[in-house]
């Protein structure tokens, strides 16, 4: 079978989750073998490692100013047709095979509207509702998200297929204080004295809420950790950042620009503690990589975060500064649950992995007829 798959969002230098999801599924692909042919599909030049893959992938650059997804794979497809596309987000070329998928990360512009600019809503709400119209299949990246396909979109839950997210254990497990603090060092951390969060700035992901839980903790309860925010600036971050500021402006809370690849492993090896108190979570990178990392998790009780974190989180109610402040506590304070969590989120990790995604979505690309 000769697969199709956009291949421009494993591409970004500078990824967040959906682009490291893409990125891990096409390398996965490739060690799983097999007798497919593979067609990557790029708008901009690729990264050298993707020229590194097994002959039976094959690259494509075809720049396109606008709407590539939608005007320009089409134009491909009709050129040089394939047997199966895989669109590794929620939209799908107007032109397409009829065995085709896409993966659906989330539906947070239903449920926030209000933090995507008018142009961006208008299309995300377009570009899924005939996705799920056309797609032979939809990839789901959490059961949260499967549902909420099926609350939003009427979907038949069988036409879904959950493949969930993993991590990469080469570079998430626990380290030690010499492995680490050098890189620590760059962002004036130490290890194990500051609590984490990574995520894009974005009115979703609750910082506002999160920092004045932890101001409170501050001021109550006197903890000596500070708060370390990473994450790129997304839609309505500058009164978030303003906040977050404010909150921390005696030092305890800090925040980061977009956290490198190459050192989140060892800002996530070196906190006491990760927390991802967000309103909403299509899967959930971060709690999962800080748990393969051997550090606690504090999170949301709500959307696809309980399904993640198992029985090794701490749930709180992201909507109460008062929750989200004495889960924290609890884990910066309880030696004996701290060691408990650890352990069960280490256990928990391994129920996720990347070659497990890509023999998921592999079997789903395969059903088809």
């Amino acid at each position: 079978m000769k697969i199709g798959i956009e291949a421009e969002r494993a591409n970004l230098p500078n990824p967040t989750g959906v682009e490291r999801y893409a990125a891990e599924l096409i390398r996965q692909l490739a060690r799983i073998g097999g007798a497919h042919e593979y067609v990557l599909y790029f708008r901009t030049q690729p990264q050298d490692w993707f020229y590194q893959l097994p002959k039976n992938f094959r690259i494509r650059v075809i720049p396109f100013p606008k709407f590539w997804t939608q005007i320009r794979i089409s134009w491909e497809l009709l050129l040089h047709p394939v047997d199966a596309l895989l669109i590794l987000a929620s939209a799908l070329p107007i032109y397409h095979p009829k065995r085709s998928l896409f993966t659906a990360h989330d539906v947070a512009f239903e449920m926030f509207p209000e933090a995507f600019t008018p142009f961006m809503l208008k299309y995300q709400k377009w570009s899924t509702r005939f996705a799920v119209r056309h797609a032979a299949r939809i990839l789901s990246v959490s059961e949260a998200t499967k549902r909420d396909l099926v609350k939003f979109y009427g979907i038949d839950p069988a036409k879904i297929d959950v493949t969930p997210l993993g991590f990469d254990s080469a570079k998430f497990h626990p380290q030690g204080y010499e492995e680490v603090q050098s890189v620590l060092d760059k962002y004036g951390l130490v290890y194990q004295k500051y609590v984490l969060f990574v995520g894009t700035i974005q009115p979703r992901k609750n910082l506002e809420k999160l920092a004045e839980a932890f101001h409170q903790l501050r001021t109550q309860n006197h903890v000596e950790e500070k708060l370390a925010i990473f994450g790129a600036r997304g839609w309505l971050w500058e009164p978030i950042v303003e906040k977050i500021k404010a909150l921390g402006a005696d030092g305890s809370i800090k925040y980061f620009d977009y956290a490198s690849k190459e050192d989140l492993p060892f800002l996530y090896a070196g906190a006491r503690l990760l927390t991802l108190p967000a309103l909403y979570e299509g899967f959930g990178l971060p709690p999962l990589e800080a748990m393969a990392s051997g550090v606690p998790v504090v999170v949301s009780n709500i959307s696809s975060l309980p399904e993640v974190a198992g029985d090794a989180g701490v749930l709180v109610d992201p909507n109460s500064a008062d929750s989200i402040a004495a889960g924290l506590l609890r884990v910066l304070t309880d030696p004996q649950l701290r060691e408990n969590m650890i352990a069960k989120g280490l256990a928990r990790a391994k129920e996720f992995a990347w070659e497990n995604t890509a023999r998921k979505t592999l079997a789903a690309i395969e059903s088809l007829k």
